[in-house]
């Protein structure tokens, strides 16, 4: 199992559990993920969803190792299923809260983005650094980052790669709020919200999407046709299969190290 789905009162806890891994996502992940939620969604005694990773990170991105021996084909394929995880929480009629710890980048930030609510560790870190690998997000990054921080600060997130840390993404409003613990401050925020009919909560959060989302079906098909074609096209899989030489050559540095 690379996730845990673990219940504590009105809340589910979602788990991703590829420590080893900083919580990559990789296509056993997508699946494990997309049950959870479909579990949490037919539970009435469920009433919200907190999101987290274990081993003191969120979730690092998509697995870039297994980007390095993919096909176009097969890559294009893990991108509109992965993409299912993203409409699946954003679908879900129940409040779902980011709890952050450590990095969410990437995929593990789009997860965020998806989410309702985030609440962050004050040394989190937050980023969508795909360009620096030759490509662009394929989770709805370039839609939801823009939509809920703006397109001028998007613009530069997205173009130079940086991570953001919790403090920023406070001040700018992706981040609802720092906690020392986001996890026990994100069952505390579930639990308060549990306190008020389930039919009001489920049509805030839809009238909620509606009033920020008008254009994100095409915005959302225009990125995935992009990412696809740097896939194939461009120089992504030459700097894919540069990132995985660099950390296998690490790995081995540090293995030395400790002989």
């Amino acid at each position: 199992m690379t996730i845990s789905l673990v219940f504590e009162g009105p809340a589910a806890l979602l788990i991703f559990d590829r420590a080893d891994q900083m919580n990559a996502l990789n296509g056993a992940m997508v699946e494990e993920i997309l049950l959870a939620i479909e579990q949490v969604a037919r539970d009435p005694a469920v009433r919200a969803l907190v999101v987290t990773g274990a081993g003191g990170h969120f979730m690092a991105g998509a697995d870039i190792k297994d980007y390095a021996r993919q096909s176009a084909q097969d890559f294009r394929a893990f991108q509109i299923s992965a993409a299912r995880v993203y409409a699946a929480l954003e679908a879900l009629p129940k409040p779902v809260i980011a709890a952050i710890e450590g990095y969410a980048l990437g995929g593990g930030f789009e997860i965020a983005l998806a989410c309702d609510m985030i609440i962050a560790h004050p040394g989190a870190q937050l980023g969508l650094p795909e360009v620096k690998l030759g490509l662009v997000p394929g989770g709805g990054g370039t839609q939801r980052l823009a939509r809920k921080l703006g397109p001028n600060i998007a613009a530069e997130l997205l173009m130079t790669g940086r991570f953001a840390d919790a403090a920023e993404m406070e001040r700018r409003g992706v981040i609802n709020r720092i906690a020392a613990d986001p996890r026990m401050a994100a069952l505390e925020l579930a639990a308060d919200i549990a306190r008020h009919p389930t039919n009001a909560v489920a049509d805030v959060k839809r009238l909620n999407l509606v009033a920020w989302s008008d254009g994100l079906e095409s915005g959302l098909l225009a990125e995935g046709e992009a990412l696809g074609q740097l896939f194939e096209t461009g120089d992504g899989m030459d700097r894919i299969r540069a990132f995985v030489e660099r950390s296998e050559r690490k790995k081995q540095e540090k293995r030395g190290g400790h002989s």
